[in-house]
């Protein structure tokens, strides 16, 4: 079995093992895009084990920015981990994961991170791994008609041309905030066009004429899903969720908390109590003198500051 690079594989193989084992088209024009816009990727942009002429398994390295208690810093970010269903139980996915946290220790980056869900079976892989769970995201769902709908906010569905709205209002909301509060100006355009997000998934919400927050939002079957929410101080989550849904035929709502403010924001306008779901973010010290409870403190996981949505980790 060889180790290799994105660009020493064939990308067809690439694709193949993609679709079959994520569902995902990283496709080479799609690999091309990315590595234009996208500053996170490693230069090798993913790490894959070749066996018999195929591409058997994958992960992609990124470098994460990050904001900390000691400024703004960077940490590994381990994603689309697969291995063909042809080569299982070979021990493919340990050697690729010890092969990207060895590039991202040469690289200088002190932890590791990823998300994941505590039900798949990569759960028990990552935390044999050495990963650690530090935060689990949390939803709450009910009736629309049992939720507030006095909002004075108005939701505008955004355009791809409208997206740096969205993006300079992060700006100055992340600012002081602590964790993954770091993104480059165009971010929501980047992941817009890479097709990690979709621009009409993408809502701005004004109070009158000033943007009072945006949110990552689809709405189907008639049930709106929140998925990440970013708003002024003094605007509540409630009200967010209620201009989305306003005249769009939608009969329930669920909406992610991940930030004490925004849960008890949805809870003050009817909704349940957010509780955890299956989803985790997990770090992974990459020495022996780094520590899951510096990696807590520094990205202040836990706090009031610490910010996180499920685009910016892997």
């Amino acid at each position: 079995m060889q180790i290799l690079e994105y660009d020493q594989v064939d990308p067809a193989g690439v694709l193949h093992l993609n679709l079959l084992s994520l569902g995902y088209a990283l496709t080479p024009e799609r690999v091309a895009l990315i590595r234009t816009l996208d500053a996170r990727p490693f230069p090798c942009f993913a790490v894959y084990a070749v066996e018999e002429r195929i591409v058997a398994g994958q992960v992609g390295i990124y470098r994460l920015p990050v904001m900390t208690t000691e400024g703004p810093q960077e940490i590994g970010g381990a994603c689309a981990v697969c291995t063909h269903p042809a080569f299982g139980r070979r021990g493919i996915a340990n050697r690729l994961m010890d092969e990207a946290h060895a590039r991202m220790r040469e690289a200088g980056l002190h932890f590791s991170s990823l998300g994941t869900a505590r039900h798949r079976g990569a759960h028990e892989f990552y935390l044999r791994q050495g990963y650690e769970g530090v935060f689990t995201p949390t939803s709450t769902f009910a009736h629309l008609r049992d939720i507030r709908q006095d909002t004075g906010l108005h939701a505008e569905r955004a355009v791809p041309e409208r997206l740096h709205l969205a993006d300079t209002f992060y700006q100055g909301a992340a600012a002081g905030r602590l964790g993954f509060a770091r993104r480059s100006r165009d971010y929501l355009a980047m992941t817009a066009a890479t097709g990690d997000i979709s621009a009409a998934d993408v809502w701005l919400l004004w109070h009158g004429d000033e943007l009072a927050g945006y949110a990552l939002a689809t709405i189907s079957e008639n049930i709106l899903s929140v998925n990440s929410l970013l708003l002024n101080g003094g605007v509540e989550a409630w009200e967010a969720v209620a201009a989305i849904a306003k005249d769009r035929g939608v009969i329930y709502a669920r909406a992610r908390g991940d930030h004490p403010s925004v849960e008890a924001g949805l809870q003050s306008g009817g909704f349940p109590a957010c509780l955890p779901g299956w989803a985790s973010i997990m770090i992974k010290p990459l020495a022996p003198e780094f520590s899951l409870e510096q990696a807590r403190r520094l990205l202040g996981v836990g706090t009031e500051r610490f910010l996180i949505s499920y685009i910016d980790v892997t």
